[in-house]
């Protein structure tokens, strides 16, 4: 009888735990072996030379986690051209980056925006920033 509710305790905890993220990430995107950035124009449009391939197992599962914790939106996403093209296992996602917040949207359902979790979004925008990601993008897109 113990065995079964111990059992039965872990079933609950899994339930719970994978109820907190959204469908975004699925298994090509915890599996993959890179993610490439880029920094946009606008939608549909990229900036020239700012390819960025990522291959760190680390800084791929930091992607993955945030994303897979990132809180949807209630409504129709009306948005301003994103700062980066994120093309991660077979999927692309477009990324609003600021120093506060970060918002993803999958790019086969534009009509969904995302938040991260604030933890999430600073970890993002640090290694964005040390990696000198967001160089351009101030002047470019305007002040945030």
């Amino acid at each position: 009888m113990k065995k079964l509710s111990v059992v039965l305790m872990c079933l609950f905890v899994a339930f719970v735990l994978s109820a907190c993220q959204n469908s975004l990430i699925g298994a090509e995107q915890r599996n993959a072996d890179k993610l490439i950035l880029y920094q946009m124009e606008r939608f549909g449009e990229l900036r020239e030379s700012t390819r960025t391939e990522v291959t760190d197992a680390q800084t791929i599962e930091l992607f993955a986690d945030a994303i897979s914790r990132a809180d949807k939106l209630q409504g129709v996403a009306d948005v301003v051209d994103p700062d980066f093209q994120l093309d991660f296992g077979g999927k692309t996602f477009y990324l609003w980056v600021s120093a506060d917040q970060v918002s993803v949207m999958d790019e086969s359902d534009t009509h969904a925006l995302y938040t991260l979790k604030e933890k999430d979004a600073e970890e993002l925008y640090s290694y964005l920033s040390s990696e000198n990601l967001l160089d351009g993008l101030t002047e470019h897109k305007g002040a945030r």
